[in-house]
């Protein structure tokens, strides 16, 4: 009973959190990263946890989400992705861009990383706020937060980082026949060691 009512709540979760009820148009790359995103909802957090199952946690969220949703090699911890990003204003952030957030565990710089989904136009408890996606903590497991709310996340913020191009840049590519987004080839994802204890014909082999 329990698992179904999970179901259905992430069900509902995901049909609130249409491409239409956000205020700017997004590019296709960014829309399905999100997507994948959205339908880790609820998966346990693990420290160290680089798949759903037994869990996973920030960075591994990230770096599990981008081969999944759009076959792209970004990985590492938090202060690694937030090193690889290109940081972008406040005003300038888009959905698919990281969050950086510091001290959530230690004294160390970044320690937590996040999705942004964007700001929210539709009904309910995050109407007109910016909201993200994370694997939070062990009593939460992957959720959805505002950054715009006075909690813990919004203390600890540290700023935005960007590793796909921007929707805008996708555009001007498709209009002058290039390449919408970027792709890792299968030697991107055998070499890097991260991946080295992912059964990756499991998770990622369609």
């Amino acid at each position: 009973m329990k698992k179904i009512v999970k179901i259905v709540v992430m069900t509902s979760a995901l049909f609130c959190l249409s491409a239409g009820a956000f205020a700017k148009p997004i590019s296709v790359q960014r829309q399905d990263l999100i997507n994948c995103a959205l339908e880790l909802l609820g998966t346990p957090y693990v420290w160290g946890g680089k798949t759903p199952e037994p869990g996973i946690d920030c960075s591994g969220l990230i770096a599990f989400t981008s081969r999944k949703g759009i076959k792209v090699n970004f990985t590492g911890n938090a202060q690694t992705m937030y090193n690889s990003s290109s940081i972008v204003n406040k005003n300038q952030r888009e959905p698919g861009d990281l969050l950086f957030f510091s001290e959530t565990y230690t004294d160390s710089n970044i320690t937590h990383v996040a999705l942004y989904l964007g700001k929210y136009t539709g009904p309910g408890k995050f109407h007109n706020k910016h909201i993200f996606i994370h694997s939070a903590n062990e009593n939460t497991g992957v959720i959805i937060s505002s950054i715009d709310d006075k909690s813990y996340w919004t203390q600890h913020y540290m700023g935005c980082g960007r590793y796909l191009p921007s929707s805008a840049t996708a555009t001007r590519s498709v209009r002058a026949r290039g390449k919408s987004s970027i792709e890792s080839t299968e030697e991107d994802f055998k070499n890097d060691e991260w991946w080295d204890d992912v059964d990756t014909a499991k998770w990622f082999e369609d």
